[in-house]
């Protein structure tokens, strides 16, 4: 790209997926992989399309839905493990801090220091020092070495501990020393983290409950009296044709004029309003626990699960209790 030559639209769309990719650790460009997220959301379009068996348009409408949802998919998949990776980076960050202050003191050169403290059990960490040690190698000054390692992990705590031990070393400090108050800093601040989740566990169970219980059953009871309003004036429609308690039903409002709903379109208006509200609290719980909205969505399927599967069954409930009484009473 040209110096000072602004990207356009497209280009903007690949460095999106681009840097998922970089924090994921794929090898993959970012082309590739969209070429092979549009294979896959027109084979799950087309099969919708074919298992629908409905009407033109809805077998276009769900189609349609099966291709954007793909690329919903595929984008959730790569935020939910970039976020994975960068909560693992962050977990052992301390360790790898303290251990390599300890290898210089020991005696070994801070770049010799830097590779022999990445351990296996730090996992992505590993592979970023790694890859940062490799630079090293080559010649690369320490400041830009310790700056790399937050290259390929969306972590703002890796960043902002890289930035503050090379603005140290910038000013005079010792590495080592530099480390240790690092490492003792990230801890403590992993503790005051823990003590404030703990407090705001009952907030989060209380919009898990809201979101996956108290919607729900609100839901189906309000979508189910619908189907007993549709129910009632249908019957009501049927017994005063051309009877004297026409104009009577006629004059109450409820019975005026002719309803477009449907139990099925009642139905599906409740889900769709259930999954958003899911969702969206869903979000509410990342950003209450983690500080990232994007950490509530892998809640999301297991709770948007549940909840239809409550609205579905408190429907069912009392589609056999009070659907029976109003069959013997017709």
């Amino acid at each position: 790209m040209a110096a000072g030559k602004k990207p356009n639209i497209f280009e903007k769309y690949y460095q999106v997926w681009e840097r998922l990719l970089i924090y994921n650790d794929i090898e993959m460009s970012s082309k590739v992989f969209n070429a092979y997220v549009l294979l896959a959301a027109l084979a799950v379009s087309f099969l919708a399309f074919l298992v629908s068996g409905a009407k033109e348009t809805f077998s276009l409408i769900l189609a349609f839905v099966g291709f954007v949802a793909t690329y919903i998919v595929a984008y959730t998949y790569l935020v939910i493990g970039a976020n994975s990776r960068a909560v693992k980076v962050e977990e052992v960050l301390p360790d790898f801090l303290s251990l390599m202050a300890s290898n210089i003191r020991a005696g070994l050169t801070p770049d010799k220091a830097l590779i022999v403290s990445a351990r296996e059990e730090f996992g992505p960490l590993t592979q970023a020092v790694n890859r940062a040690g490799k630079r090293s190698i080559t010649g690369m000054p320490l400041e830009e070495v310790i700056m790399s390692i937050s290259e390929r992990v969306n972590s703002q705590v890796l960043e902002k501990t890289t930035r503050l031990i090379v603005e140290g070393l910038r000013s005079g400090g010792e590495l080592a020393e530099l480390l240790d108050k690092s490492a003792m800093d990230l801890r403590r601040f992993r503790a005051v983290r823990r003590e404030i989740n703990s407090v705001i566990l009952s907030y989060v169970l209380f919009i898990i409950a809201a979101i996956t219980f108290g919607a729900p059953m609100l839901y189906g009871v309000s979508s189910f009296l619908v189907d007993i309003m549709l129910f009632l004036k249908k019957k009501v429609a049927l017994a005063s044709a051309g009877s004297s308690t026409g104009q009577f039903s006629a004059s109450i409002s409820i019975f005026k004029g002719q309803l477009m709903l449907t139990p099925e379109a009642v139905s599906l208006f409740a889900s769709a309003a259930i999954l958003i509200t899911v969702f969206f609290g869903c979000m509410a719980v990342g950003v209450m626990y983690s500080g990232r909205r994007t950490d509530g969505i892998k809640y999301f399927p297991l709770l948007g699960l549940l909840a239809l599967g409550i609205l579905f069954g408190i429907r069912s409930i009392l589609g056999s209790l009070i659907g029976a009484m109003l069959g013997a009473t017709t």
